[in-house]
């Protein structure tokens, strides 16, 4: 992990408040993995964390998502073609899942993102993937293709309801070692842990919370996780150093 000036090669206006960029950095593209993120400069403000989305190792780029939430997101997604920005990362520990040979792939909002790069990372290692996003209406749906199983709050577009419902859907009978991997709002991950856990599938989760330092120093993203030490409540942990991926069964809800 170390910070980079990086330029902007490409952007692409996904719907009304997200945009997507694909950023040059041949380092970052050739030692991410899914589910790690990178911090990168708002000019004025802090940097901001975003999930990585896909890498190109051939030609040394990285994508994120950015959906424009504040100042700091408004700002960075205005950034121009051939911009030059500061970039730190690649930072977290991200997904580890090489064992398992069935991953399901569980992503609400913006959780599309470092999902996407889940999707392709297991995908090239000939495991067998299967993508589940939620997603509040159609005209709210990104990164998405006809493999997707897709699940809309309103109903505007496939099935009626949430993850979970979406979840519900699949026959779990014809995996094999399987896994569960999610990303996005904490009810959502909560509730896929759950029902995980009936299924006694392991579930790991990224608990995505408000970071400055993203290195582990300032301590605005700890969340609480059951303690190892007998007689004790449990611990805090830093989601940017110790996760942001944490198994479900580990997370304090």
């Amino acid at each position: 992990m170390q910070e980079y000036k990086c330029k902007i090669k490409n952007i692409t206006n996904l719907n009304s408040d997200t945009v997507y960029l694909t950023i040059e950095c041949p380092d970052i593209a050739n030692m991410a993995k899914p589910g790690q993120f990178v911090n990168i400069s708002a000019d004025k403000f802090l940097k901001r964390p975003f999930g990585i989305a896909s890498v190109d190792k051939e030609n040394g780029t990285f994508c994120i998502g950015v959906k424009i939430v504040g100042k700091g997101t408004k700002i960075i997604s205005q950034f121009a073609v051939g911009k030059e920005i500061d970039v730190l990362g690649p930072l977290g520990n991200g997904f580890d899942a090489d064992m398992y040979q069935d991953i399901i792939l569980v992503a609400g909002g913006t959780g599309v993102f470092p999902i996407n790069f889940a999707k392709e990372y297991y995908t090239k290692l000939g495991k067998n993937v299967k993508v589940i996003q939620g997603f509040r209406s159609k005209d709210q749906i990104i990164m998405s293709d006809d493999n997707c199983i897709v699940s809309t709050d309103d109903g505007t577009y496939g099935i009626h309801g949430n993850c979970c419902d979406a979840l519900k859907t699949l026959d779990w009978t014809q995996f094999n070692n399987p896994v569960i991997l999610t990303v996005g709002p904490l009810p959502m991950m909560k509730f896929t842990g759950l029902l995980a856990k009936e299924l006694n599938v392991p579930c790991f989760v990224s608990m995505e919370q408000r970071m400055a330092c993203g290195i582990g120093i300032c301590l605005v993203c700890i969340c609480k996780i059951k303690a190892e030490e007998e007689g004790k409540p449990f611990d805090h942990k830093r989601c940017c150093k110790d996760g942001p991926v944490f198994p479900y069964e580990e997370v304090i809800w």
